[in-house]
């Protein structure tokens, strides 16, 4: 965690990384089994948090860290709760068997649940006893293959819009071999608990109804495994569907956006701080910008680290581009470069605030009034809506600091004035200047 910058922590101001930490380890020494999301906007930092207290050695002490990735491991437009249990499963065999090797034991026990694999799998994936026998004949490790041949067949999860309610009897099955694998390895690694990351289920390609059907549908299946459990999942669905959620209200943890802007429009000094040590941790801040190009690029990104570093590489492109054919100028990213990349960006923004002929999110209009009624800090619209919940998707509202205060994107504060171009007294600041 080299590039990590502390100061993003304190801008924060929740002490994030040390209660989940506390709370993990705690519920851990105490017997209980830890079910915990991290959730946050597009950009604010979630896998790098992730990262970080998967680093803590007393976490890696304690733990075995079994992770599923949402869009490498699973079919993002089709999983169900059924797919995520099998991939658990799978990914459980392999942590285990890898944890085994590490401390010179060795692990043979996937056999005794082969027998249940295949009759509570086959309503969902009724060719994967077919594949496991065939790969078994070509290699003697039938472990590994078991469990491999179990996710490959979860990644190419076929499109399953058939109601599982009919098959529940199978899903507690399921349920129940995972329940007995989980105390094989127990056994097997008395030392270390099973800790469960779910990587990229915060993701905006996964519908939302794949999450309401696994997290809130389905949860007593991810209730009751004996397992602790700790995922990302997206702002508006957390807020949206909270108490239907496996994850108690204590154990919901907010990543706030770090803000370049306060609630007054003016430059929000610790945030622009800490996003700029930030970038000090990667690059010669002094020799590569242009002060005025910096500043410009931090508050254009909104606090979204995601994007400052997509437009700084472009703009370092630009710049390059700028000096070879113009070699009198300097070598270094310019105001008038960055200006370039922000107005590109604003143009890709102002796109993904349309709608289409089959779009369920608000128009236009719609949108344009409640992103003016919180620039306007109109207190009744402190409270959520679909309309702001759809703006908190595409990132045009910003959930900021330890207050949870929303905030407009400097980008949708330029939108803002395009809309309102000679209405005195409207624009209070917040936005870009890119014509100053």
């Amino acid at each position: 965690m080299n590039f990590y910058a502390n100061s993003l922590d304190s801008c924060r101001a929740n002490n994030l990384q040390r209660r989940i930490q506390a709370d993990l380890l705690e519920s851990a020494d105490f017997g209980f089994f830890f079910k915990g999301v991290l959730y946050g906007n597009r950009g604010s930092g979630k896998s790098t948090e992730v990262n970080r207290l998967l680093d803590v050695d007393a976490i890696k002490k304690k733990f075995a860290i079994v992770r599923l990735d949402a869009l490498d491991e699973l079919n993002p437009q089709t999983f169900s709760v059924v797919e995520v249990l099998s991939l658990l499963i799978a990914n459980v065999i392999i942590k285990c068997r890898e944890v085994c090797k590490s401390e010179g034991k060795a692990f043979h026990d996937s056999w005794l649940m082969e027998n249940d694999l295949r009759d509570q799998l086959k309503p969902f994936f009724p060719e994967l006893q077919s594949n496991i026998s065939e790969t078994k004949k070509a290699e003697a490790s039938g472990e590994v293959n078991i469990a491999q041949t179990l996710k490959l067949a979860v990644r190419l999860g076929r499109d399953r819009k058939e109601d599982f309610a009919k098959h529940s009897g199978s899903l507690s099955g399921l349920k129940e071999v995972l329940t007995k694998l989980v105390g094989i390895v127990r056994e097997k690694i008395p030392d270390r608990e099973l800790l469960v990351v779910g990587d990229n289920f915060d993701k905006e390609q996964i519908p939302p109804q794949l999450l309401f059907d696994t997290f809130a549908k389905y949860s007593a299946l991810l209730q009751d495994l004996p397992l602790h459990l700790f995922f990302t999942l997206p702002v508006p669905f957390v807020s949206s569907y909270g108490n239907q959620l496996v994850f108690p209200r204590e154990k919901r943890y907010p990543i706030y956006d770090v803000p370049v802007f306060n609630e007054k429009h003016e430059d929000h000094k610790p945030g622009i701080q800490a996003l700029t040590e930030l970038v000090e941790k990667r690059a010669d801040v002094k020799a590569i910008f242009d002060p005025a190009a910096l500043d410009l690029l931090l508050k254009a990104s909104g606090g979204d680290l995601y994007l400052l570093f997509a437009m700084t590489i472009t703009a370092s492109r630009i710049a390059k581009f700028r000096a070879e054919d113009d070699p009198e100028t300097p070598m270094q990213i310019l105001r008038k470069d960055a200006v370039v990349v922000v107005r590109e960006q604003l143009s890709i923004f102002r796109n993904e605030m349309g709608t289409t002929s089959t779009s369920m999110d608000s128009t236009w209009e719609v949108k344009r009034t409640k992103l003016r009624q919180i620039y306007d800090k109109d207190t009744k619209e402190l409270v959520p809506d679909p309309v702001l919940y759809d703006l908190l998707r595409r990132r045009a509202v910003l959930y900021c600091n330890g207050k949870g205060r929303y905030a407009v994107h400097p980008l949708a504060v330029e939108m803002l004035r395009e809309n309102f171009p000679t209405e005195p007294g409207f624009y209070k600041g917040g936005g870009l200047d890119l014509d100053a």
